[in-house]
C-alpha cells in the first residue's frame, strides 16, 4: 500500500486546502484535506496511535451521519454524526483493535446550539482522545489499541463544508488555529463548560460530564491538599475501567483555594485506571502510593509517584503486586504510614483473601512493610472485617493517643479505634461518620488540631459532589461530624421568626414558617418534651403542608432520616437516615441545607446526613406528631450560589 501522503498526492489538487477556522498554515501539512465542491477522498488509509481530525459543520439541526469511513467486518473506524433521542447530542465515535465497541465522546446540541456553525475536532494521542468543539474541550476518553483501518472511502451525508485530518496529535495552539476565533475563546469556553466555580463545599471539577470520585485528603506544613479522582461518564470511560486520574486542589484557610494540573495522570494505554491511594511525607519527599487497574484483568500492579513540592509528581517504577494468596487484580488504595515501635513503614491494600475462612467474607486489608518506601515486604492481612466485599480507600491517623482505622464497606465510611498503633482494634457503637451517600469518606489533619473529612456525593452513578466534614474527637475517643465552618454556604436575606411550639398528643400538627427561598439554610434550637415520637422540618411543600420532603427526628428510635412526605409508615428510606443518635430527646441545634438536589443535617454540630434528593421549591413546615416540641429562633437565610462564608 502507498504511503498516506502519496496517495492523497494524487488525489488532491496542488495548494488544496481546507480552513476549518480562519486559513492556517497548519493545513498545508495536513494528510487529508477536503472541503464542499471537491471529489470525496478514495481510502483512508490504516492509522497508528496518532491523528487529529477537523470538521467544520454548517449546522447540526437534522439527525444524521456527517463523516464517516467504514472498516473491515461492518464496523466504522471513524464517524462523527447528530444522534436524536431525550438528549440531542453531537456525537463522535472512534474503533480500535482492542474492543469491539467504538468509543463514544458526546455533547448536548442544547449547550453548543444547534442552528449556529460549528468547528468539531478529535484530537487521538493513543492514550487518550479529545473532543474540542470550537476550540473547548467538551469531552474526552482513554483509548487503548491501534486505529482501525478504513476499507473505503469517506461519507458525507451531513451539512459538512470541510474536513481535513492528520497523522499526528496538533498542538494547543495549532488546535485553536483550526478552531478559529481566537478572541471569542473565553466566551465560548464559559457558555459551552459553564463559569469557573471555587472549591467548596459540594464542588464538583468544571466541565459537562465531569465528577469528583475518591477523595484523598492531605495535610503538610499549613497546607491542605484535596486529591481526588477525576472521573467522566461516571466510571464509563475506557469501556468501563473508569480511567480515573489524580486531580488536585489546595489551601491554607479552606476558603481560598488553588487548582493545579493533574497528580498523576494516565499515561500510558495499559493503565486501566489510576486507582485511589494516599500521599506521604518522608525526609523532604512527597510519596502518592496509589494502585493500576489493567486493562487486562491481571494483578493491578502498586505504585509510587514522587515529588519535592507535592504538585509536580514524577512516576516511578512499580513496587509489586499482591502474592497470590490474594485477589491480586482488585488491589487498589495503598495507604501508608510509619509504626515508630517496629521503625517500619506500613502499607495498607485492598483486596480479598483467595481461600477466606467464611465463604463471600474474605475482603481484607493486606499488609506491607519497608524499612526504606522502596523495598517491600508482604505479611499476614492487617485486618479481615469481615463484611461482605471488600474494605475500601483506607485510612490511618492517630489523634490525641488513640489511633484510627478507618475503611469503606459499600461505599460507607467505618472506622475502629485503638490505644495501640497496630491493634487490637476497637468498633465503637456508631462507626460511621455521615450517611449512606456520603460516600467513602478518608480523612487529614488541618491547621490548630482539627481533622477534616473528604467524601463524595454521587450525582446519578459513580462520582458527583465534594462533601467536607469537621472531625470531632469525644473524650472516650470516638467521633462525630459538623459542618466545616468555613465552607458553610454564604448566607443572605436572612429573615428570623418566633418561636414556634407544638404540642400534638395524639395527631399531626404543623406550622408553615413561610415559603423558602431557591436555596437556603435553616437554623433552629430544637427543644422537644420527653416521649416525642416523631417531629422535624418538612421543605418544598404546598397548601396545607402538601407533599415535599422532609427531615424528621425519631428519638425512641434515635433515627434521623430524610425522607419523602407521602412515604409510607413502613418507608425506613435506608439510603438517607442515620442511627443511634443519641441527644435528639433533649434540647439540641439544627442545621438544615437545602442547595438544588442536595439536602444537607447538621445535628448539635455533632452529627451528619447529607443526601442527594428531588427537592421543589414551597413551603417551609414545623411538624411534631405525637410529641410535643418547640423550635427557638429560627432563621431562614438564602444562600449565595458558590460562595463560602
Amino acid at each position: 500500500m502507498k504511503c498516506l501522503a502519496t496517495i492523497l498526492a494524487l488525489l488532491l489538487p496542488p495548494g488544496s486546502l481546507c480552513a476549518c477556522g480562519a486559513d492556517s498554515p497548519v493545513f498545508s501539512a495536513a494528510s487529508l484535506v477536503w472541503q464542499e465542491g471537491q471529489p470525496v477522498p478514495a481510502v483512508l488509509p490504516g492509522l497508528t496511535k496518532e491523528m487529529t481530525l477537523a470538521i467544520r459543520v454548517r449546522d447540526v439541526n437534522v439527525p444524521a451521519d456527517l463523516v464517516s469511513w467504514p472498516a473491515d467486518g461492518g464496523r466504522t473506524a471513524l464517524r462523527a454524526r447528530v444522534e436524536d433521542g431525550g438528549s440531542p447530542s453531537l456525537i463522535v465515535e472512534v474503533s480500535t483493535d482492542a474492543r469491539p465497541s467504538p468509543l463514544r465522546m458526546a455533547v448536548p446540541l442544547a449547550v453548543i446550539g444547534a442552528d449556529k456553525p460549528h468547528v468539531v475536532v478529535l484530537r487521538y494521542l493513543g492514550h487518550r482522545a479529545e473532543l474540542f468543539v470550537d476550540g473547548v474541550l467538551v469531552d474526552e476518553d482513554w483509548p487503548m489499541g491501534a486505529l482501525l483501518s478504513a476499507d473505503g472511502p469517506m461519507k458525507i451525508t451531513g451539512p459538512v463544508s470541510r474536513v481535513a485530518m492528520w497523522n499526528r496529535d496538533l498542538s494547543d495552539d495549532e488546535l485553536q488555529s483550526v478552531s478559529g476565533d481566537r478572541e471569542g475563546l473565553a466566551e465560548r469556553d464559559n457558555r459551552y463548560l459553564g463559569r469557573p466555580t471555587p472549591v467548596g463545599q459540594y464542588w464538583r471539577p468544571r466541565g459537562l460530564n465531569t465528577y469528583a470520585g475518591d477523595c484523598m485528603p492531605f495535610f503538610h506544613q499549613g497546607r491542605f491538599h484535596l486529591f481526588y479522582l477525576f472521573d467522566r461518564h461516571h466510571h464509563g470511560s475506557k469501556w468501563g475501567l473508569g480511567a480515573h486520574q489524580w486531580a488536585h486542589a489546595s489551601t491554607t484557610d479552606l476558603v481560598n483555594w488553588e487548582q493545579h494540573p493533574l497528580a498523576i495522570p494516565v499515561t500510558d494505554e495499559r493503565e486501566g485506571s489510576i486507582c485511589t491511594g494516599s500521599t506521604f511525607f518522608h525526609d523532604g519527599t512527597y510519596y502518592a502510593f496509589y494502585a493500576v487497574r489493567s486493562v487486562d484483568g491481571s494483578p493491578a500492579s502498586l505504585n509510587v509517584a514522587v515529588s519535592r513540592d507535592g504538585i509536580q509528581f514524577a512516576k516511578q517504577p512499580p513496587i509489586g503486586r499482591l502474592s497470590d494468596a490474594y485477589n491480586a487484580a482488585s488491589a487498589r488504595d495503598p495507604v501508608v504510614f510509619f509504626d515508630a515501635g517496629s521503625g517500619l513503614f506500613h502499607m495498607l491494600v485492598t483486596t480479598s483473601l483467595r481461600e477466606p475462612a467464611v465463604a463471600g467474607r474474605g475482603g481484607c486489608l493486606a499488609q506491607l512493610v519497608s524499612r526504606d518506601l522502596k523495598k517491600w515486604e508482604e505479611r499476614e492481612p492487617f485486618l479481615v472485617p469481615g463484611y461482605p466485599g471488600e474494605p475500601e480507600c483506607p485510612d490511618y491517623f492517630e489523634w490525641h493517643g488513640w489511633y484510627y482505622l478507618v475503611f469503606s464497606n459499600q461505599a460507607m465510611a467505618r472506622y475502629r479505634m485503638s490505644r495501640q498503633p497496630l491493634g487490637p482494634w476497637l468498633r465503637p457503637k456508631v462507626d460511621i461518620f455521615d450517611g449512606p451517600q456520603a460516600a467513602v469518606m478518608k480523612t487529614a489533619a488541618f491547621t490548630g488540631d482539627r481533622r477534616l473529612g473528604a467524601a463524595f456525593l454521587s450525582a446519578g452513578g459513580y462520582a458527583g459532589d465534594v462533601v467536607f466534614r469537621e472531625i470531632i474527637q469525644h473524650d472516650d475517643g470516638t467521633l462525630g461530624t459538623k459542618w466545616p465552618g468555613e465552607m458553610i454556604p454564604r448566607a443572605r436575606e436572612t429573615q428570623a421568626g418566633p418561636a414556634v411550639k407544638l404540642n400534638a398528643p395524639q395527631d399531626l400538627q404543623a406550622v408553615d414558617l413561610g415559603e423558602a427561598p431557591k436555596d437556603f439554610l435553616l437554623r433552629a434550637r430544637v427543644t422537644p418534651a420527653a416521649d416525642a415520637s416523631f417531629f422535624g422540618i418538612r421543605f418544598g411543600a404546598g397548601e396545607k403542608m402538601q407533599g415535599g420532603f422532609e427531615v424528621r427526628f425519631e428519638p425512641l428510635r434515635e433515627k434521623v432520616g430524610l425522607r419523602h412526605a407521602d412515604a409510607g409508615s413502613n418507608d425506613e428510606s435506608e439510603h438517607s437516615a442515620i442511627y443511634d443518635v443519641v441527644g435528639i430527646d433533649r434540647p439540641f441545634d439544627l442545621e438544615l441545607l437545602v442547595k438544588g438536589e442536595i439536602v444537607d443535617v447538621c445535628v448539635d454540630h455533632r452529627r451528619t446526613l447529607v443526601a442527594r434528593i428531588p427537592t421543589s421549591n414551597g413551603d417551609l413546615f414545623a411538624f411534631a406528631q405525637n410529641a410535643e416540641v418547640a423550635f427557638e429562633k429560627p432563621e431562614v437565610s438564602a444562600i449565595s450560589e458558590n460562595e463560602t462564608k
